[in-house]
């Protein structure tokens, strides 16, 4: 008996550690105060950011290059919806083809290009490489479809449709899980640009959500084996610079 009390003992030990130390790496901010930063970040990111006259792709100002001066900064062509995201249209590149009504409606063929950041007050780390609001940009969910396959525009990526496996909802996955509810409500801004999928990508416009339009603290799905993690997104933006190549009517 006693030899069980210690090892349960030991056991419960262990398990308050790991709890602690888990929460440790939980970012503690308020809710208020994270939505103030990530506001404060894309501010600072629309001032820096332009569409590169070439291919559409967000690009950064060069304080030391004169050269880009005369390229409107995404902060002129941006708007930002009531719903709680931005999103803005490369001027040089306007899609004059369909809408989608829905992801569960519109079938998408996307291409694209996913990056994410997690605003920081803290300006002066050595961690921050931009001393910006915005801190380190690195590739999200679904990265770049330039950087897959042949680059061709994708069907359906899967943070704008995910219909979750009968094992998977059994397993406590739903669609929200993977869906980015707010980036379809931004896509609808969008007309297609109707090119071969096949074609080499011009990116036509660019949406930005903040955490809390994004997964804000709630789960994220992983995969089969690693299931529902807490912290992958937890208060992460997201920026997804991209094409609407081709729409379809959804076949149920």
């Amino acid at each position: 008996m006693i030899k069980k009390f210690f090892v349960t003992l030991i056991a419960c030990s262990a398990f308050l550690v790991s709890c602690n130390n888990d929460d440790d790496s939980v970012d503690k901010m308020t809710i208020e105060s994270r939505n103030s930063l990530d506001d404060k970040a894309i501010e600072q990111f629309l001032n820096d950011y332009y569409f590169s006259p070439e291919n559409g792709k967000l690009t950064k100002f060069d304080d030391k290059d004169d050269s880009d001066n005369n390229y409107p900064s995404l902060k002129t062509l941006a708007k930002y919806d009531a719903a709680g995201y931005w999103y803005a249209q490369n001027p040089n590149h306007v899609g004059t083809g369909e809408n989608i009504v829905s992801n569960d409606d519109t079938k998408i063929y996307l291409s694209y290009q996913t990056t994410i950041f997690k605003s920081t007050d803290d300006l002066t780390s050595t961690d921050n490489s931009s001393k910006k609001y915005y801190g380190n940009i690195t590739l999200g969910n679904g990265g770049a479809t330039f950087n897959t396959g042949d680059g061709s525009a994708l069907p359906d990526p899967e943070f704008y449709y995910f219909m979750p496996t009968e094992l998977e909802v059994k397993n406590g996955v739903t669609r929200a899980n993977r869906e980015l509810k707010y980036f379809t409500e931004g896509l609808k801004h969008f007309k297609s640009t109707n090119k071969s999928t096949s074609d080499l990508y011009n990116f036509q416009g660019v949406i930005i959500l903040p955490s809390r339009s994004a997964y804000a603290r709630n789960r994220y799905y992983l995969n089969s084996a690693n299931g529902l993690s807490d912290l992958t997104y937890r208060d992460v933006s997201f920026i997804y610079n991209f094409e609407l190549v081709k729409t379809e009517k959804r076949t149920k």
